[in-house]
């Protein structure tokens, strides 16, 4: 049986930066609905999981915690953090356990990292990881946490899936999906 696919789920600025403060540097409307269209879109009868780091999914709102019709995986190497965790939030100490534990699970469709700037490290780092659904913020916004470039040698913008241009609050961004090159054409 082949895997669940992993994808990665975030929006940057140019200069790649992903927070700050311990939260989001911008509020797009836009994205946050194509945030939640494909981290709950799912195969029927199944849902997919989230994989977020502590520090994340603490900025999330609490009343927006855990997120809904989404199977929530907190990573955190903190015993007490996890378990004072509500009981339908799994939680693991590596991003590896993660992974083993969605793929083991009959009714998760997908699996979506949403970050922190780590997860989303360790994720983009494994050949499994085949899409980033990724928002490309085209403003200067004051950030303090940062991802590492994506590598375009390695991941390509998917041309079935159209680029959706945008801009709310006189923040330009676009959203679109990258895709892993087949090994082939990866220099």
């Amino acid at each position: 049986m082949p895997g669940k696919e992993l994808c990665v789920v975030v929006a940057a600025t140019l200069q790649w930066g992903i927070g700050r403060d311990g939260t989001l540097p911008w509020k797009l409307r836009g994205d946050m609905k194509h945030f939640r269209k494909v981290t709950t879109e799912a195969a029927p009868g199944k849902r997919n999981a989230v994989i977020v780091g502590r520090a994340t999914y603490e900025s999330i709102p609490e009343k927006f915690r855990p997120l809904k019709n989404r199977w929530n995986i907190v990573l955190s190497s903190n015993t007490a953090f996890r378990d004072s965790l509500p009981a339908d939030v799994a939680s693991c100490s590596s991003f590896e356990d993660a992974v083993r534990l969605c793929q083991d699970k009959e009714d998760i469709d997908r699996i979506m990292v949403i970050g922190g700037a780590r997860c989303i490290k360790e994720a983009l780092q494994r050949p499994d990881c085949q899409h980033i659904f990724f928002t490309r913020v085209k403003a200067e916004v004051p950030c303090d946490t940062f991802i590492e470039p994506i590598d375009d040698k390695t991941f390509q913008e998917n041309p079935a899936f159209p680029k959706v241009e945008l801009e709310e609050e006189g923040i330009p961004y676009e959203i679109l999906l990258l895709s892993r090159k087949p090994p082939s054409i990866v220099d």
